[in-house]
């Protein structure tokens, strides 16, 4: 039988005196002994208030404390560094994030007396992310109520489970809308023919684009990308993305343009990541409009020098999934997808030394915005060469 949990909101901290002896008590429980530390599981023990007092070797090596007392008293979120724990005085558990977060809930509905098993997408510092799956049992110890969460990392499942989806979904309509083409064009008279081949480049350039993104993305995660600065042109990479996925299928009956009055500046970057966050960004934008609508990206100096990309769609992301928009595994679009955002705020931080950060409201629609360094020493932006005008694929191939 579970239970909601609590709101924590201006919850009080056991005290640095009341912890010593707290940890005291569950380290000398017979019981315990040296087995929790044989559990490759990562097992914490906390109290009435969420606070640690007890980790075993597992949870020392997650949380990267070689000594224990460094995790004495802190909540799980701000022993693991998520991005939400400093956000609010209180710490974990005080952000509107938590409300969704599964470390909380399972931690709040174990200490209610409840068994629980939540899942828990974390996202930390430096775009790093975890996927977690989390139980909660409470016990006493001592006359005092505590509660055991055994917490364990799940990020390579939902890996295999997103790219289980992409190969045997995504990539499968792909190619057999090629196979079909090429079918078609055997029957074809001269005429068409053009017109389908350019429908077979077409469709070959999506399959090859989102082979691709998929590498990217695992070489991102283990830091295995080299970054190519090159000078470019913010007019012509917009041009790059509309013309690359104006042909897409998600675009379909919608419609992709440039927004009026775009910038067109030299700067300096990775064209294929940049190409990749934008293109991820345009393509959560198609696949979340309603036909006929209408997808805008631009660019803009702003006031403190620094080149911001958008993207503009009429739709609006639900408050409950914006607080969790960036997180891996986590998607609007049903089981096994989500890795769109995720990747685009890795690419981005990690990498092109820029941010990410969106607007969505009712009135206005939702708006992504990513920025990147502007280098003043470039020559005009009409002189550089037309390398980024190139075919999106023919960068990342």
């Amino acid at each position: 039988m579970s239970s909601s949990p609590p709101s924590s909101r201006n919850e009080p901290r056991t005290s640095p005196e009341r912890i010593a002896e707290q940890v005291r008590k569950i380290a000398g429980w017979q019981d315990m002994g040296g087995i929790l530390d044989a559990i490759p599981d990562i097992l914490v023990a906390i109290n009435s208030t969420r606070q640690i007092v007890f980790a075993n070797r597992a949870a020392l090596d997650f949380f990267k404390a070689g000594d224990g007392t460094l995790l004495w008293g802190q909540r799980p979120g701000e022993a693991a560094g998520c991005v939400h724990h400093a956000e609010m005085p209180g710490g974990c558990g005080d952000a509107e994030a938590c409300k969704v977060c599964g470390v909380f809930r399972a931690a709040s509905i174990g200490l209610g007396g409840n068994s629980a098993i939540e899942e828990c997408r974390m996202l930390v510092e430096r775009s790093n992310a975890f996927d977690l799956r989390v139980w909660a049992r409470p016990f006493q110890c001592a006359g005092e109520q505590f509660t055991f969460l055994s917490i364990r990392d799940i990020s390579d499942e939902k890996r295999r489970l997103a790219l289980e989806k992409i190969f045997f979904h995504d990539l499968l309509n792909t190619a057999g809308g090629i196979r079909s083409v090429g079918e078609v064009m055997g029957f074809s008279p001269p005429e068409q023919q053009s017109e389908l081949h350019s429908i077979i480049v077409a469709l070959s350039e999506q399959l090859v684009d989102e082979i691709s993104a998929q590498r990217e993305l695992l070489a991102a995660e283990r830091g295995e990308i080299d970054v190519e600065s090159r000078p470019l042109s913010s007019l012509r990479m917009v041009e790059r993305i509309v013309s690359f996925y104006s042909r897409h299928s998600a675009c379909g009956s919608k419609r992709l343009a440039a927004t009026d009055g775009c910038s067109d500046e030299p700067f300096r970057s990775d064209p294929v990541l940049l190409a990749r966050v934008l293109g991820n960004l345009v393509k959560n934008a198609l696949e979340a409009s309603p036909a006929g609508c209408q997808v805008t990206i631009g660019c803009r100096l702003t006031s403190d020098s620094q080149l911001e990309f958008s993207v503009h769609n009429e739709g609006v992301i639900p408050r409950s999934a914006q607080i969790q928009i960036f997180n891996r595994s986590f998607s609007t679009k049903g089981r096994g997808r989500g890795l769109g955002t995720y990747s685009v705020k890795l690419l981005t931080e990690r990498f092109l030394r820029g941010s990410v950060r969106f607007v969505s409201t009712a009135s206005d629609g939702t708006t992504f915005l990513v920025t990147v360094p502007l280098s003043r020493d470039l020559p005009p932006a009409d002189s550089l060469p037309p390398e980024s005008s190139r075919p999106l694929s023919a960068l990342e191939a």
